[in-house]
C-alpha cells in the first residue's frame, strides 16, 4: 500500500472505530475518500476494518461459546444473538430452518440502513461491498462449511426486512 493509500485506509479505520450507533460520519468519510480513490477501493478498506474487528472479537469469544452440535444453529446464535445482539421475534423472524439452512428476515435498527437513508446511498451496494464478506469470514471461523448469503432483492429500504441465509455445505 502506498503512503497515500495507507492514509486513506487509516481515515476509514479511525472513523469506523470511533462510530457509536450512527454510521453517518463514517459513510461521509467513505464518500469523501471515494472522491479521490473511488468507491470500490474505499468500501474495500471499510470491509477490511469490519473483518479485523470481527476476527478480534472471535479471538476473544469463540472459545467461550457453547456449541449445540448444529453448525447452522451455532452460526445463527453466535453471529446474530451474541455478536449483533438481535433476536427473534423482537428483531426479526426465522422463515425457514433445517439442519442445513436457516433463512431469517430482520427489521431491527441498523446503522448502515440509517446512514444510507440519510445520505441517499444504496444499501445494496454498501452491504454487498463492505459487510457481506465479513459475515462469511466470521461464520467460516466457527465452521468452514458455513456459507452466508444475503438476498439483495429483499433488502431494506426496498422491502420491509433484510433477508439473510446461512447454509451448511457438505
Amino acid at each position: 500500500m502506498t503512503p497515500n493509500m495507507t492514509n486513506y485506509y487509516q481515515r476509514i479505520k479511525q472513523q469506523y472505530q470511533n462510530r457509536m450507533e450512527d454510521s453517518t460520519e463514517l459513510f461521509q468519510t467513505v464518500l469523501s475518500v471515494a472522491d479521490t480513490i473511488g468507491l470500490d477501493q474505499t468500501l474495500a478498506y471499510l470491509e477490511q476494518c469490519v473483518i479485523e474487528k470481527r476476527l478480534a472479537w472471535l479471538d476473544e469469544n469463540l472459545e467461550k461459546f457453547n456449541r449445540t452440535g448444529n453448525a447452522v444453529l451455532d452460526g445463527y446464535r453466535l453471529f446474530y444473538e451474541v455478536y449483533l445482539g438481535v433476536s427473534v421475534p423482537a428483531d426479526g423472524e426465522i422463515v425457514k430452518q433445517t439442519d442445513s439452512q436457516l433463512i431469517t428476515r430482520w427489521w431491527n435498527r441498523c446503522p448502515t440502513l440509517d446512514a444510507c437513508q440519510k445520505l441517499g446511498l444504496d444499501t445494496r451496494e454498501f452491504c454487498r461491498k463492505a459487510y457481506h464478506q465479513p459475515v462469511q469470514i466470521f461464520l467460516a471461523k466457527l465452521d468452514p462449511r458455513l456459507r452466508f448469503e444475503r438476498n439483495y432483492e429483499a433488502l431494506r429500504p426496498h422491502t420491509a426486512y433484510c433477508e439473510e441465509i446461512i447454509t451448511l455445505e457438505e
